[in-house]
Order: C-alpha cells, then sequence, then structure tokens
C-alpha cells in the first residue's frame, strides 16, 4: 500500500473531521448506506424527521461510524485532496508518521523559503514549520538529513532550547544547523543569561536550579556562545545581553527573522504583577545595577543572538 494512503488512515482522526466537512465526499456514500442498511440510519432519527431534513447532522454521524469505509471507497485524486488538508491542519503528526515507518522520509520544502523553529513545544507562528524533538532532534544529522536538503534552510529559531543540550549536543547541533542553513542563512537563538546581575534570576534558570533542576544542562553568557558559534563557521552576531560587569547592551533587530519572547522588549518570563517576587528580583540584583532594569522597565532578559552563514 502506498504510503500516502497509510498516513492518511493513520491519521484517522483529523481525516474524518475533513471528511465531516466535505459533504461532497460521502454523500454517495450516504445514499447507499440509505438504499442498502436502512437500520443503520434509522437509529440517528427522531420520529417526524425525514432523512433529507435530517441528512447534515446524518452525513456527520455516518463519517465517524462508517470513516474507514468510506476512506476505502475514495477515489485516489480525493485521497490526495484529503491528504494535503490533513497536511495542512496537522503536519507534525504527518511528519512523525512518514519519518518513522522503516525507509520513511518526509522532505520539508515549504514554499521555497524554508524557516524552523525547533523545541516548539505548542507555539506556532505563520510562515513558520514548528517542530519539536519527535520531529526534528538538532542534535542529531540523520533527524535534518529525512526532513531536509543540506543548504536548503533560510532560518532557523530556537527560544530557550539549547541549554536543554550537553556541550557535546550543543557543538553537534550547531555543527548541523550549519550545514542544513543556506549560506547567508541564520539561526536566531535565545537562552537564559549566564552574566544576568539577578541571583534570583541565576538561581532561577541555572543547570539544578529552581526553576528547570533536571532539564537545563549548560549556562551561556556571551563569550563562550561567541566562540562555540565561531568555531562551528558562523558569523556571531549579539543582540542582547549582560556583559562580565552586569551591564546589559542591545541593538536594533527585525521580528521578521524570528520573535523572541523571553527579551527585554517583551520582558516575560517573570510574573511582573507579583510584587513578593519582583521584590525578591530587584533586591538580588547589586545596587549600582538595578537603575538600567527601571529605566528599561525589563527583568527576566535573555542571551539573544544571530548565527550566521556565511554566503
Amino acid at each position: 500500500m502506498n504510503i500516502w494512503v497509510t498516513t492518511v488512515r493513520k491519521l484517522k482522526r483529523g481525516l474524518i473531521a475533513f471528511l465531516a466537512s466535505r459533504n461532497t465526499f460521502v454523500v454517495t456514500f450516504l445514499n447507499g448506506l440509505i438504499k442498502n442498511r436502512p437500520q443503520d440510519v434509522v437509529r440517528w432519527l427522531e420520529p417526524g424527521f425525514t432523512i433529507d431534513a435530517f441528512r447534515e447532522p446524518l452525513i456527520e454521524s455516518v463519517v465517524r461510524s462508517h470513516g474507514d469505509e468510506i476512506i476505502e471507497v475514495l477515489s485516489d485524486a480525493q485521497k490526495m485532496v484529503a491528504f494535503e488538508r490533513v497536511c495542512e491542519t496537522r503536519l507534525l503528526d504527518v511528519i512523525t508518521t512518514i519519518n518513522s515507518k522503516p525507509g520513511g522520509s518526509f522532505k520539508y520544502v515549504g514554499n521555497g523559503n524554508i524557516r524552523v523553529i525547533v523545541g516548539a513545544g505548542p507555539h506556532k507562528r505563520e510562515g513558520w514549520l514548528a517542530t519539536d524533538i519527535a520531529q526534528l532532534n538538532i542534535a542529531e544529522e540523520a533527524s535534518w538529513q529525512r526532513l531536509f536538503d543540506p543548504c536548503s534552510v533560510d532560518r532557523v529559531l530556537a527560544e530557550h532550547v539549547l541549554e536543554h543540550l550537553s556541550l557535546r549536543e550543543l557543538h553537534a547541533a550547531l555543527s548541523n544547523i550549519y550545514r542544513y542553513l543556506k549560506p547567508g542563512g541564520q539561526i536566531r537563538l535565545a537562552v537564559p543569561d549566564a552574566f544576568h546581575p539577578s541571583r534570583y534570576y541565576y538561581n532561577l534558570v541555572k543547570p539544578g536550579g529552581w526553576e528547570t533542576p533536571y532539564e537545563h544542562m549548560l549556562f551561556l553568557e556571551h563569550e563562550l556562545l561567541t566562540r562555540t558559534g565561531q568555531e562551528a563557521g558562523f558569523e556571531v552576531r549579539l543582540l542582547e545581553y549582560f556583559d562580565e560587569s552586569g551591564i546589559f547592551h542591545s541593538t536594533d533587530y527585525s521580528s521578521e527573522d524570528g520573535v523572541i519572547q523571553r527579551c527585554a522588549r517583551n520582558n516575560s518570563g517573570l510574573d511582573t504583577n507579583d510584587a513578593e517576587v519582583m521584590t525578591k528580583f530587584h533586591a538580588s540584583i547589586p545596587e549600582h545595577l538595578r537603575q538600567q532594569f527601571f529605566d528599561r522597565r525589563m527583568s527576566y532578559t535573555s542571551l539573544i543572538a544571530d548565527l550566521i552563514k556565511p554566503q
């Protein structure tokens, strides 16, 4: 059986919902069911309703009860329409299903401008392929190879992902990203900033810290990030960071290359409406460094950088 037919059937829930919304796909099946198996139809009807009057809810009920049979009688053209629809609404499920099969390979080409979010979780952005580790393990070259061609990706966005890697995995991930980016392509990344002057912040995000005691494995600052990125072949452009003296630096950058939520601009990461949290946060900053936080109205920031593959 063709892999796309298998995939459509495996993604039955999404397909059934689509079929239920497309009456033209099932009306012939329903008419045949009414004619040949009226007993399967009668139980959905209430006294006083005609079959025609009750056709809309019938279609949905019949599709959900006889979805496998309907899939079987679809033409190849109809199966492709359904498959395309499932790809639009459940693309990550399609990728995972195909790439989990022996010999399966889903090559993502996008619309010619491939922009990928790694470690996206539930977050999606228009025009970006939002992946999680089930679809793309950035530290494994084989995972990239299944999904992309070398030198085909325009942009990669990784917000608070790389700190979950070991140092060895970080080097592997950057090597893979470099290989699959187009010349001139870039990864925009954000990680917790080890030079952030707040001890409250430091204890929150460090490996073994309060926020994710077992998940965070790296704690990067701008010097280590720059050196690691350059060793992988990238040009490194720092966007937001603290220096070793606790002074904040930033430069203008476009959100077109990737939106970072946990940054000085958006001031997310701490509950700024929680007076107790903010009191602890500000009290943990050396007094001579506090004013920059009030002037910029910032709290939880990230070390943010663009790593650019040379032309």
